[in-house]
């Protein structure tokens, strides 16, 4: 319902832009097909910027400027389209910058009105969700807070049952029906730890002969690890608690971007990767191109391509050493290509052959992955997805070498991050911040 909000927008400021531009709505074919691409890239842009997400329902800034950035990657793929088929000529400019343009100030006007209305539906709700609570330890003081803060204004928590809270008043749970009958509760919810499970046995015997609506809110805070999404396998609840929001088509969305991409920066970089071998060439013997095997997603084994940036040498022991200041394995040409992150261009290419995308956890030595693994919590479920040439660590300065468990841990949780919150604007947003972040002290 919501992008056919967004894609009523974009029709109505076609048919404006079109209307200014040439008094009139006899379009030509081109026109039509035009518009129909921007339908479908709508269709499948905007809800990849997140948006559309339950927790930017109130968050009206940061909900419309992912649209527009949404709406932003729509017009740079109709430019592509029309330049790519050499068909630019056959439309209007003036009409395309109206388009684009009353775009963007639809998107924000229609946003507007719906917040406006979401704000002024919930100062005059009269419908209000009377709650019990049964709760213990942390998991009920978290849910408590939550109804305390519902944006919607919808939840009034009456009584607490079980341990002492912060907010309503704690009662034992052998007068839970009694409560809930003369309070006219609506609904009981339990969250209680694991360990405080006879507190939800007590609560069901209680309400044995009521016909309130009960419903379980499950302790997973100390399971925490990505994705705590419920699904049904065979008529039988499964909590997962290790998935990625990256799923269906924001995935295939994800792949093709990717892809587009990483052609067009080998086609725009290819003069400096020339260049670059060419020094590399005349820096001394050896290949021009550093491989390594590395883990891509889930764990499967993928050839990493970088610029070779050292001497040819062997490890000590077959060990990986990661370079330090003043590595004197590095050459004259290396120095500056690390320290600039240019040695990882030719990862476009592994994103071209889809084994990475242009944003995602980098990569790391399999010897790494071996040792850290066991050692720090959730290391592996950086590899739910593919490994990125640039990510949300990287131009948050975790960049270069990881001699501790310390600076490793503290990546792994900036990779762990970006997965959960994984958005297309998200993705943008460290793309364009990467050149910032390229030269680094933390490079050698």
């Amino acid at each position: 319902m919501k992008n056919l909000q967004t894609e009523f927008v974009v029709l109505l400021t076609f048919l404006l832009a079109f209307h200014m531009r040439f008094d009139s709505l006899n379009m030509a074919s081109d026109y039509v097909i035009a518009l129909l691409i921007g339908l479908l890239g709508t269709a499948v842009i905007m809800p990849a910027t997140g948006a559309f997400r339950h927790e930017f329902r109130w968050a009206f800034l940061r909900k419309t400027r992912r649209l527009i950035a949404g709406w932003a990657l729509v017009v740079t793929t109709l430019i592509t389209i029309a330049a790519v088929f050499k068909v630019t000529s056959d439309f209007s400019r003036i009409w395309f910058g109206y388009w684009a343009m009353f775009g963007a100030l639809g998107l924000f006007i229609s946003q507007l009105i719906e917040h406006r209305w979401l704000v002024h539906r919930r100062k005059n709700a009269r419908v209000t969700r009377r709650i019990a609570l049964v709760g213990g330890g942390g998991n009920g003081e978290r849910v408590e807070q939550h109804i305390a803060a519902d944006p919607d204004g919808e939840l009034r928590l009456v009584a607490r049952f079980g341990n002492e809270g912060t907010g309503a008043q704690v009662y034992p749970v052998e007068k839970l029906a009694e409560i809930v009958a003369s309070e006219k509760i609506n609904e009981v919810w339990v969250a209680v730890p694991w360990e405080d499970k006879h507190l939800l046995e007590s609560a069901l015997n209680v309400l044995n002969e009521s016909v309130v609506d009960v419903n379980v809110i499950p302790d997973l805070h100390q399971y925490s690890l990505l994705n705590q999404a419920i699904v049904e396998w065979g008529g039988m609840p499964v909590i997962n608690l290790s998935g990625t929001p990256m799923t269906g088509t924001e995935l295939r969305f994800k792949a093709v971007f990717d892809r587009m991409c990483s052609l067009l920066l080998l086609l725009g970089l290819s003069p400096l990767m020339l260049l670059i071998m060419l020094l590399i060439r005349l820096s001394g013997p050896g290949p021009l191109l550093f491989r390594q095997q590395r883990h891509g997603i889930a764990g499967e084994l993928i050839e990493v391509l970088k610029f070779r940036t050292m001497r040819e040498h062997e490890e000590p022991g077959g060990r990986v050493v990661q370079a330090t200041p003043d590595d004197k394995r590095v050459t004259s040409i290396g120095h500056l290509l690390r320290r600039t992150s240019l040695d990882e261009l030719p990862q476009l290419i592994n994103v071209l052959r889809g084994e990475m995308s242009l944003v995602g956890p980098r990569p790391h030595a399999i010897e790494h992955n071996d040792f850290f693994k066991s050692r720090i919590p959730r290391y592996m479920l950086r590899h739910k997805v593919k490994p990125g040439v640039t990510g949300w660590a990287q131009i948050n300065g975790l960049r270069g070498i990881t001699d501790t468990r310390e600076k490793m841990a503290l990546r792994i949780e900036h990779d762990l991050w970006y997965i959960q919150n994984w958005t297309l604007w998200l993705d943008l947003k460290i793309l364009l911040q990467t050149p910032l972040a390229m030269i680094h002290r933390n490079a050698y």
